[in-house]
């Protein structure tokens, strides 16, 4: 059974487009209702197979992913990012994790991710951090004189 959820941010712009991954529901839920109030478009899915079911049915509409490290089932968050790298390269990825262990994991093993986002978050610094990568990547896709 899909856990995918949508959620529609309340804004007056058009606001970016982030999938959220993570097993634990409440956890997928509060950054989720965190993010829709700062009027962002959310996604949720448990697992990396569910995001990737979203990422397909959403096809160019997911602007980041923001994926916990550490997940059950056929990929964890480094597999996925790596899956959406090579698949979406359009789509930026953002890391999260509780566990130091698995930061530092991150880190070693995915290419170009950059700080993981930890857990428990400071909801504050992930919109910074969001913001900062739209911004990223909007500089990115601009065409140079």
């Amino acid at each position: 059974m899909s856990s995918i959820f949508t959620a529609t941010g309340e804004s007056d712009g058009h606001k970016a487009t982030i999938l959220i991954v993570d097993d634990e529901t409440l956890v997928r839920w509060v950054i989720a209702e965190h993010l829709q109030a700062c009027g962002f478009n959310v996604l949720g899915a448990s697992s990396a197979d569910e995001a990737i079911e979203a990422i397909r049915r959403f096809e160019g509409h997911i602007d980041i992913v923001f994926s916990d490290v550490r997940m059950p089932g056929t990929m964890d968050g480094c597999a996925l990012a790596g899956w959406v790298r090579a698949n979406r390269p359009s789509t930026a990825v953002i890391l999260t994790s509780g566990d130091a262990q698995a930061q530092d994991m991150a880190r070693e093993l995915c290419e170009h991710v950059g700080d993981i986002v930890r857990k428990p978050y400071d909801f504050d610094a992930v919109v910074a951090r969001i913001e900062h990568t739209l911004s990223a990547a909007r500089s990115a896709s601009q065409p140079r004189a």
